[in-house]
């Protein structure tokens, strides 16, 4: 197997793909954040003497709820619209090698530790908080149906 990939992404496909890839941590964050939320309420409600605890749950609920986000658009404006340099990727029987104009860098299939499609992005994880996203759109068709039958029979990518 020989696949080429060349794409280079856009500041809003980093932000979909990294809610793609951290999407239970995401899912966890905001729905810790409004249940906190909820019950700040509740206990501002049931004791309207003292509502300075009731308060506090809410202000860490909307913490926990916007934060995610928050950090995610923040370090996508740092960044700014040029950020992202054009990235070659190069698969074969080994494992992936991905090249910029100022680096190069590979990885053999045996270092990652899952490897799925969502969200439009391959996401080939190495660790629970590292992964290497690829765009869809950055590979044929052809080309995604052979990295796939590939993934599947090296048991990488679950059909």
């Amino acid at each position: 197997m020989q696949i080429h990939a060349h794409y280079t992404l856009t500041p809003d496909e980093a932000l979909r793909g990294v809610r793609a890839f951290k999407r239970l941590w995401y899912q966890v964050s905001v729905g810790f954040g409004l249940g906190l939320i909820l019950l700040g309420v509740a206990s501002a409600a049931l004791a309207p003497a003292q509502r300075g605890p009731g308060l506090f749950m809410v202000l860490n609920g909307l913490l926990f709820a916007a934060l995610p986000e928050a950090v995610l658009r923040m370090a996508r404006r740092r960044r700014g619209p040029d950020a992202y340099a054009p990235v070659e990727v190069v698969f074969d029987d080994e494992g992936l090698t991905l090249r910029t104009e100022s680096s190069e860098g590979g990885l053999p299939w045996a270092g990652f530790t899952k490897i799925q499609r969502h969200s439009g992005f391959w996401i080939f994880r190495t660790a629970p908080s590292r992964a290497v996203l690829l765009p869809e759109r950055a590979l044929e068709p052809a080309a995604a149906a052979e990295l796939e039958a590939f993934l599947q029979a090296r048991k990488l990518m679950k059909p």
